[in-house]
């Protein structure tokens, strides 16, 4: 076991001391504060300046066209599965032995602290090394995509909503306060089972259809307590 699924197993340990399925008092309970808190944290806002600056490119270009629409609904009805593909093989990821040595990445390692502590929003959000690479790479896609720059643009700016309401969505499942609707409602819902009661099911976040098309939201009332939501990959 590394240094870092001892600290995970550490953090898991204290979780189960208190209530694991109550949040804190000190996070926000009504929307203002939850809206207030959210655009401070740095990856809404780093989302939120490649949208602008994606929106921005693609108006310059101009020459709107069915390409343009047809590209961002193909993102659009790809996102949940891009999202539960994710969430399984990268966040997910065990740690593995090869020639004698541990095969780990950080991104899971931050995910790994994140079940063990589901209330602390420092491993809420998308980390700051993830966006060091993929933003590079969505320029250098736009860059290639040559005459088909235009609807490429369209097709990442609705990439880089969905992400940011991708962490809005992460991000009220991991505070008191959940807007009234019910898609919301559901969302928040089913990704507290993910933490509270099985970690092998409900992989989606923000959409659930992944889950629907690869069987992964069984009924609730069926799905018995895993155990280890807290300590996925600590052990083997």
């Amino acid at each position: 076991m590394s240094r870092a699924d001892d600290r995970v197993m550490i953090a898991a340990q204290e979780t189960a001391q208190r209530n694991p399925m109550r949040p804190p008092d000190t996070l926000p309970r009504d929307g203002r504060g939850a809206l207030a808190l959210f655009v401070r944290h740095h990856s809404p806002q780093l989302i939120a300046a490649a949208v602008l600056a994606a929106l921005g490119v693609r108006l310059l270009i101009g020459r709107f066209g069915w390409a343009d629409l047809a590209t961002a609904l193909a993102v659009w009805a790809y996102f949940p599965v891009n999202e539960w593909l994710i969430h399984v093989f990268m966040l997910h990821y065990r740690p593995r032995r090869l020639f004698g040595r541990t095969i780990d990445f950080y991104l899971p390692v931050t995910h790994r602290r994140h079940h063990a502590d589901p209330w602390n929003l420092r491993w809420v959000f998308i980390p700051r090394h993830v966006h060091l690479w993929v933003f590079p790479l969505i320029a250098l896609l736009a860059w290639l995509a040559g005459p088909w720059r235009g609807p490429v643009l369209s097709g990442l700016c609705m990439y880089l909503l969905l992400g940011l309401h991708y962490e809005w969505v992460h991000y009220l499942a991991h505070i008191p306060w959940c807007p009234g609707l019910a898609y919301y409602r559901r969302r928040v819902r089913e990704h507290r089972y993910h933490h509270f009661r099985n970690e092998n099911y409900w992989w989606g976040v923000s959409m659930g259809l992944g889950d629907r098309l690869f069987g992964t939201a069984p009924a609730v009332e069926e799905t018995g307590r895993s155990g280890t939501t807290a300590s996925i990959g600590a052990r083997k």
